[in-house]
């Protein structure tokens, strides 16, 4: 069985194209960082690593351009990713209540329409989207909310409040198969 190194977590648009790149008969090394995907494949604990590079509304993502460009590591194969970003919160959140919203940054990126409309959500950056999700929901405070897929939603028990809430409706992320 392959290993498979993802910046994110369960739930992640990097799991959802690394299943979509390799098939479901893989493990999945969940990284925090960029850099510990990369260092996963170049330390041997990886076999491939599947990264985003490209969004349709923000364009390159600079970390994993600029590790790729410091590496040796090839690329295999690339994938496009339909992306539909929903706000979640815990299950009796509201969303007038809200006062804060958590997300990689590269998503609220690609949510910048929808938090400039409203202002009273404080941005946070966390690690990955899912993981976002994730917290919010351990959390158990109605007040915080998270960007991110409907598929982390579901695992993680989040309540979805607005669907489709990056800037542009047709958005996509291109993922590289890297391999040492």
């Amino acid at each position: 069985m392959s290993v498979v190194a993802i910046q994110g977590v369960r739930g992640s648009y990097s799991e959802e194209a690394t299943f979509r790149l390799l098939g479901a008969s893989i493990e999945i090394l969940e990284c925090e960082k960029f850099a510990d995907a990369f260092q996963s494949l170049l330390e041997n604990r990886a076999e491939y690593a599947v990264i985003p590079f490209v969004n349709k509304i923000v364009g390159a993502i600079e970390t994993p351009h600029e590790l790729l460009k410091n590496s040796d590591l090839k690329i295999l194969d690339k994938l496009p990713l339909e992306v539909r970003h929903v706000l979640v919160g815990t299950n009796d959140a509201e969303f007038e209540n809200l006062q804060s919203v958590r997300s990689h940054v590269e998503a609220l990126k690609q949510c910048r329409v929808f938090l400039t409309q409203n202002r009273q959500l404080n941005q946070i950056s966390g690690a990955d989207t899912a993981s976002s999700i994730r917290r919010i929901v351990a959390e158990d405070d109605a007040r915080n909310a998270a960007i991110g897929s409907q598929r982390a939603a579901e695992i993680y028990g989040a309540k979805i409040l607005k669907e489709n809430i990056a800037d542009e409706a047709e958005n996509w992320t291109t993922f590289y198969l890297l391999r040492k």
